[in-house]
């Protein structure tokens, strides 16, 4: 009933409960899943998105944890440090192995010890290589508006209240008047 308006840990938790097919969510899932508690542990997989037909390409949206130093800081140089490690080969693997966080690193989609832990993660190097950055680089501080518009036009025809013909229409004004004279 409420699977439209689900935020990601009230579906994690559906899911996670037995109670739904599928789950479209973050990596930690994977690790939340196969927990010795869980009821659907090993009982699941994980595939990439589909692609829209013959001439479409599986691709996911790059984001991310940005890590940087403030030029307050009162220690930039144990911060610049602290940095170093934890976007090192060594910290990086471990968090993929203990917490099924994607690397930025690619050599770790193909590390054996971290595919023992994680398989799923083979499947996402093609992923993670393709990926396609959020349009916040071009959307600027408008990116909230532009990604709430896309939410509630495809949310509106996913709960009937509209046709997808209609919610493009209107969704593609919405977004001219976010636009404004420019992003």
């Amino acid at each position: 009933p409420g699977v439209t308006s689900y935020q990601e840990e009230e579906a994690r938790g559906v899911w996670q409960a037995g109670n739904a097919a599928f789950m479209r969510n973050w990596p930690y899932a994977y690790s939340l899943g196969n927990s010795a508690d869980s009821p659907i542990k090993g009982k699941f997989d994980v595939t990439v998105l589909p692609k829209g037909g013959a001439e479409g390409q599986h691709a996911a949206t790059l984001g991310g944890w940005q890590l940087a130093v403030s030029r307050f800081s009162k220690h930039p140089k144990e911060a610049v440090d602290l940095i170093v490690y934890l976007t090192g080969y060594e910290e990086q693997k471990r968090r993929a192995i203990k917490g099924s966080f994607l690397p930025t690193r690619p050599a770790l989609y193909k590390d054996a010890d971290v595919l023992a832990a994680n398989p799923f993660m083979g499947k996402l190097y093609d992923v993670f290589v393709n990926a396609v950055p959020r349009p916040s680089a071009q959307t600027k501080q408008k990116y909230n508006q532009v990604s709430s518009a896309f939410w509630t036009a495809v949310h509106n025809v996913l709960v009937g209240q509209t046709d997808a013909a209609t919610s493009l229409r209107m969704l593609e004004q919405q977004l001219k008047r976010i636009k404004g004279k420019g992003w």
